[in-house]
């Protein structure tokens, strides 16, 4: 099975204390060791700007962690599948 990783932020609701995974999908690698050189080497920026980028959107999110996920093409189809689901949810 081909795996794809990505970029993958931890970021803690400061409010709720949950942690959910962020992925970086603009860019992807095909193997994890490239990927974990890529995020050592450019680690403070990513950490910097994501944090910055969360602050500008108002939420209450702190980056715990930045590293290195491994998604297969059905993981990445199930997850695009699940978030069309949520925004074709109409809110009460």
């Amino acid at each position: 099975m081909e795996m794809f990783f990505f970029i993958t932020a931890m970021i803690m609701n400061i409010e709720t204390t949950d942690i959910t995974p962020k992925y970086n999908q603009s860019v992807f690698f095909k193997n994890k060791i490239n990927c974990e050189v890529y995020v050592q080497q450019n680690y403070t920026t990513l950490m910097n700007g994501l944090q910055i980028y969360l602050d500008q959107q108002g939420e209450t999110g702190v980056v715990e962690s930045i590293g290195c996920t491994g998604l297969s093409k059905e993981d990445i189809e199930e997850m695009f599948e699940e978030q069309q689901r949520k925004e074709n949810t109409i809110s009460t």
